[in-house]
């Protein structure tokens, strides 16, 4: 037994000749086996997964589009019931159309509702840089001998760029007074400038001698509907509704009967303004009628002021200057 495993042992290895002698010539040959060396896995490799990740990023863009759109339609119809219940108000303040200019309850309801102190503390104020006043305030003022606390009203406070006639006063003077802009834009500009002696009105002087409620447009331009239609024109995207006064309702509300200098500029609507003032109730010493018609209008302001005995004294450019006869 012993003998045998001996001569098993002994026996030499087949060299590599030898034993691709013992096999088929034909048979290929096998590379060497090497231990298999562990991978990562990779998930690019799952087609599911790969499919999933290019789906995510088209999945992410519709879910945010579908969530602007369910914003922007509860939006839409927030709007659209505010803007009913705004109609609805409107509609009852209605009843101030039948009462007069100096009504105890017209009076107090824009004293309560409608005048603001002119100031917009949220946002950055708009400094006072103006080094001189402008030349028609200048000429007021000399005939004025730079009077000191004055009065004033005026109607278009910082449209369309410009900046106020009446800052000068204010800022240097002591003045007081009312602004009006009917423009969304221009009234928050106007509170920018932090006018804290003044009271402001986001709305209009009504070309009647009562309230009135007109749809105030804001494209190219401004336009204002006809002052003899009481039709509502709602045509457009940038449309306001704005309410309009009396000028002698807001005076009242100010407890103001005496006025230094009053600048009007309404589009068309300057003589209209006029004929609602009860001249024989409150006294203006200076009028500033801003003017873009035609000579037509402006000699028909003319004769009409001529009749409240105001004298035309000067103009520059489109703004024309009436000083009353008795100062």
């Amino acid at each position: 037994m012993l003998s045998i495993i001996n001569i098993n042992m002994n026996q030499p290895h087949p060299t590599s000749q030898q034993q691709q002698q013992q096999h088929p010539q034909n048979a290929p040959s096998l590379p060497p086996q090497l231990p298999p060396t562990p991978t990562k896995m990779n998930n690019t490799n799952v087609p599911g997964e790969f499919a999933l990740k290019k789906l995510l990023p088209i999945a992410a863009f519709f879910m945010g589009f579908a969530t602007v759109m369910t914003l922007l339609v509860i939006y839409i119809n927030n709007k659209a019931l505010l803007h009913h219940q705004f109609n609805i108000n409107m509609t009852q303040d209605a009843d101030y159309t039948n009462l007069r200019q100096d009504d105890p309850g017209l009076v107090d309801f824009i004293k309560t509702f409608i005048l603001r102190p002119a100031v917009e503390p949220k946002h950055k104020q708009i400094e006072f840089v103006a080094e001189a006043p402008t030349k028609d305030i200048e000429f007021i003022l000399k005939l004025l001998h730079n009077k000191m606390n004055g009065i004033y009203v005026e109607a278009g406070a910082y449209g369309d760029g410009k900046t106020s006639e009446t800052e000068w006063l204010e800022k240097k003077l002591n003045w007081r007074g009312l602004l009006v802009q009917p423009d969304s834009r221009h009234y928050f500009n106007l509170n920018r400038h932090n006018r804290i002696r003044s009271q402001s009105m986001h709305g209009c002087l009504s070309p009647t001698p009562y309230p009135r409620e007109i749809t105030y447009h804001q494209e190219d331009g401004v336009k204002i509907n006809s002052i003899n239609s009481n039709l509502i024109d709602e045509s457009g995207l940038f449309i306001t509704r704005v309410k309009c006064f009396p000028l002698y309702s807001l005076l009242l509300a100010m407890n103001l009967t005496e006025v230094d200098f009053l600048s009007i500029e309404a589009r068309g609507t300057e003589l209209q303004i006029l004929e609602t003032i009860p001249f024989e109730r409150v006294k203006i010493t200076f009028i500033d009628v801003h003017l873009l018609a035609s000579d037509l209008e402006k000699d028909t302001i003319q004769a009409f002021l001529a009749n409240k005995n105001y004298t035309l004294i000067h103009n520059f450019n489109t703004s024309y200057i009436y000083k009353a006869n008795w100062y």
